[in-house]
């Protein structure tokens, strides 16, 4: 029987046939999607990406009889570390052939480098982060995936598990067609929710302002990290954001410049 050869990801040929493998392993799906090249490459570190300004990665490739045949990248991600007090790593870009051997030894060397880094937990697929794409498809192989949402063969989820992967969480994707707003509009408990909410919240909407678009985004990200951060943590630990509106300057996040 063949053996698993792992090598770490180094030179310019490594990269490509890292960066290449899924071609080869979607070759037969008619519902893969391939990422976008220059995306994909930024995000792996083949190019610039903000990222990688503070996180560090390790791409391997898996062989047998000199063929690639899988592919994993092993992730330290010291904000995530920080920012949500868990002292783990991740693994992502995972692909992989229907073969145990060839998952356990990528899943291996992904734990041995986080492990040589002083890291003993491992959470994924991430690519590259929760911001990205992340989570592995467990179900719902009927139609191509949506913008950022996770694709794999259904295989990958026993190639997980009888490596001795948990879950972690669900994630759930929905659909739904742009008429679901009228639908909304029309149904009385949607509206008398979105009254008592307004009623009771102070909440109001506005369209983004073009004047001051720096600040309308910055306040968007500014509450998209607090919500997340704040779904991640101790629900003890929370500190909601304070949000106002203003007269003038519309709504605002406090302590937002």
């Amino acid at each position: 029987m063949s053996k698993v050869v792992i090598e770490p990801v180094v030179t310019g040929r490594q990269r490509r046939q890292f960066f290449d493998l899924p071609w080869t392993i979607y070759q037969d799906d008619p519902n893969w999607i391939p990422p976008l090249r220059m995306n994909q490459r930024e995000l792996l570190g083949f190019k610039r990406h903000p990222f990688h300004d503070f996180a560090s990665m390790q791409h391997f490739l898996a062989r047998l009889d000199g063929k690639v045949v899988g592919r994993i990248t092993a992730i330290d991600n010291p904000r995530h570390v920080e920012r949500y007090n868990e002292q783990l790593g991740f693994f992502g870009f995972f692909e992989s052939i229907d073969d145990q051997r060839v998952a356990d030894a990528l899943f291996d060397s992904a734990r041995g480098w986080l492990s040589g880094r002083g890291i003993d937990w491992i959470r994924g697929p991430v690519n590259a982060s929760l911001n990205y794409e992340l989570g592995l498809l467990v179900d719902g192989w009927h139609s191509p995936p949506k913008f950022m949402m996770t694709y794999n063969p259904r295989y990958y989820q026993r190639l997980l598990e009888d490596y001795g992967f948990q879950q972690s969480q669900d994630l759930f994707a929905f659909r739904a067609g742009i008429d679901i707003i009228d639908s909304l509009e029309a149904d009385e408990t949607v509206m008398y929710v979105i009254r008592k909410a307004k009623e009771m919240f102070n909440v109001s909407l506005r369209r983004l302002d073009r004047k001051r678009f720096k600040q309308d985004v910055e306040s968007f990200i500014q509450i998209y990290n607090e919500q997340v951060f704040d779904l991640m943590r101790d629900p003890n630990m929370q500190q909601r954001l304070k949000i106002h509106e203003h007269r003038d300057q519309g709504t605002y996040v406090e302590g937002l410049s």
